[in-house]
């Protein structure tokens, strides 16, 4: 099958919405809404720990995420919201998007090439809605945060899910950090 990205142009009237369209179908495909199942770590190549986010849709498939260490630790904490004696970078973002009257509204992971994830953050201040380029791990943690939906392209959930028996390899980041 052969796909193009479409990104919609802003309306004045309303949020920009993420489509794929497929050109064989001329269909338009909504995203797939996704919760944060947890944080873990499996074993990389050498032994090293290599954190994983666990990302899973009503359909019970799932989908892993490879962060760094620090955006695993700050995606951990807002997810079993915990808070730190000194705000971490991602919780310093969402201060400075409050201060500036501004709110995360979404985030879209809605790309993976060459096993790299892409992800884009929508970001809203008075009635202007912009699309931002950034990590994956950025967006989950920013999202967790900012209690707003984590989407992803189905394409890219049909190309990357794992399955159950994949995850018996996983140990909960909270048992790497104890």
């Amino acid at each position: 099958m052969i796909t193009v990205k479409l990104r919609l142009p802003k309306k004045a009237d309303s949020s920009p919405e993420f489509y794929k369209m497929s050109v064989e179908h001329n269909i338009m495909e909504t995203p797939v809404p996704v919760k944060v199942r947890g944080v873990y770590i499996t074993e990389g190549t050498g032994g090293s720990p290599v954190p994983v986010v666990l990302l899973e849709d009503e359909e019970s498939r799932i989908v892993p995420i490879f962060v760094g260490l620090s955006e695993a630790i700050s995606i951990y904490y807002a997810l079993v919201g915990e808070m730190t004696p000194r705000p971490m970078t991602h919780d310093l973002f969402i201060n400075v998007l409050e201060n500036l009257r501004a709110t995360v509204m979404r985030v879209l992971i809605d790309d993976l090439e060459g096993g790299i994830y892409y992800a884009r953050l929508s970001i809203k201040r008075e009635s202007e809605e912009n699309d931002i380029d950034a990590r994956p791990s950025d967006c989950l943690a920013l999202a967790l945060r900012a209690k707003v939906p984590i989407e992803i392209q189905e394409k890219v959930i049909q190309e990357s899910s794992i399955s159950k028996s994949d995850m018996e390899k996983l140990v909960s980041l909270e048992n790497f950090l104890q």
